[in-house]
């Protein structure tokens, strides 16, 4: 197990590179002046040349790209364009309401989407099930920026029970966690349906059937948990996905999360902000799938010997 945790973060070191080098290319070719930006309209050249020296980049692309990653690799991600504060200091000080989103998405998707997909395979093609995919269906096709401004509508402009915006406490939480776990709710319930149709049609279920033991017990004791790896991995998924994914929910509700700073990074072209927060979610993408391969063997003990 050591070893395979071991293995699986040295291979994110070649990630992480790939992933930087790109980000900094289309930030280096795409068209604006992070300089002019920062100055705005009425800027003299001196001011200019001076910012521009300071911030390296008058230097090559490839010198520029050097000096980022050998000042990465001692922890140091430079300062942002627009404050000159750490991009660390930025980060961090966003990240946790990103995580706190996203987690909450996740919470709500998985404590409706499985009861929805067990139901609606113990209780194939009855009306509970078609109104399960139903629900599924619309989830997987309503865009996130149009639920939740249907949601501001008419829980918060109109019934006044949630706020519209903003980080006030856990009332604020709710319409953008709604609003975030829609795709990932409508995933789980197919994911958990077809998993759990797959499995109570094996013999092992009609056998312990036939030794008379209860529903419940063969539902959640032996096919759920036979089940759980395909539901793990695309709940897994949908977290990593969240974590990088929240923009548009972030800028709906006005949430101070990572999401809007990257937003915001790319507008400016703050060029060390936005390879800070890339590679912030790179990372928490990766840590994400090894948690869930280290689930596996919790589950399947085929897995936990083959990690043996």
């Amino acid at each position: 197990m050591y070893k395979f945790i071991l293995k699986r973060l040295f291979m994110l070191i070649p990630v992480l590179l790939g992933v930087s080098f790109i980000v900094f290319t289309i930030m280096s070719l795409t068209p604006g002046d992070p300089v002019q930006l920062y100055l705005g309209d009425n800027y003299s050249q001196e001011a200019h040349d001076q910012i521009s020296e300071e911030l390296g980049l008058n230097d090559p692309f490839l010198i520029r790209y050097a000096k980022y990653i050998f000042n990465a690799l001692q922890g140091d991600l430079g300062n942002t364009y627009s404050t000159k504060r750490p991009v660390t200091t930025e980060i961090f000080a966003r990240f946790p309401a990103t995580v706190r989103l996203a987690g909450a998405a996740l919470f709500f998707a998985i404590a409706v989407g499985m009861p929805l997909g067990i139901v609606s395979a113990v209780k194939q093609y009855s009306l509970t099930d078609n109104a399960s995919m139903l629900v599924a269906l619309l989830g997987v096709s309503m865009p996130n920026f149009w639920l939740g401004i249907m949601l501001i509508l008419l829980l918060a402009a109109n019934l006044g029970i949630f706020p519209a915006s903003g980080d006030v406490g856990f009332k604020s939480l709710v319409l953008p966690a709604i609003t975030l776990s829609a795709n990932s709710l409508a995933t789980i319930t197919r994911m958990t349906r077809s998993s759990m149709l797959e499995i109570i049609r094996q013999d092992y279920i009609r056998t312990a059937r036939a030794k008379g033991l209860r529903e419940s017990v063969v539902v959640f004791r032996h096919a759920l948990r036979n089940a759980m790896i395909p539901i793990i991995t695309s709940a897994g998924l949908q977290f990593g996905f969240a974590l990088g994914g929240a923009v548009l929910v972030e800028t709906v509700f006005s949430w101070p999360g990572i999401g809007r700073l990257l937003v915001d990074a790319i507008k400016l072209k703050d060029t060390p902000l936005v390879l800070g927060l890339v590679l912030v979610m790179a990372v928490s993408f990766t840590v994400i799938n090894l948690v869930i391969d280290i689930l596996y063997a919790f589950f399947d003990p085929r897995v936990k010997a083959q990690y043996k």
